[in-house]
């Protein structure tokens, strides 16, 4: 079992969509993984007829913990975009700093 930080940095729905797909499949072979998106997904995220809109909320279900929604100091992005989605989507998301600690993950796949 590993350690899996996969990092979602785009606003393309083809790619948001398999990049969550591959988080859920990890995840059904007991692999540890977090996600974390990006500013650029965050359109994606407002779509509510997108893919990801719906398989994010499943998440529980594959026992995936929160989604980790990058933000700076400077930056309310992350703070508005919860604000502004459904929330039951919201409550799959943890706000955290840019700063993430890499060396914490056995593999860190970035998209």
């Amino acid at each position: 079992m590993q350690k899996i930080l996969i990092q979602l940095d785009s606003a393309n729905e083809l790619l948001c969509y398999e990049t969550v797909s591959l988080a859920m499949t990890l995840a059904t072979f007991e692999h540890q993984v977090q996600m974390v998106c990006y500013p650029k997904t965050f359109s994606v995220l407002l779509n509510t007829s997108s893919r990801i809109y719906g398989m994010i909320q499943s998440f529980p279900l594959y026992e995936l913990p929160k989604v980790w929604l990058c933000q700076d100091e400077q930056s309310e992005q992350a703070n508005w975009l919860l604000q502004m989605i459904d929330e039951s989507l919201a409550s799959q998301f943890e706000i955290v700093s840019t700063q993430i600690d890499l060396a914490e993950f056995d593999t860190v796949l970035s998209f």
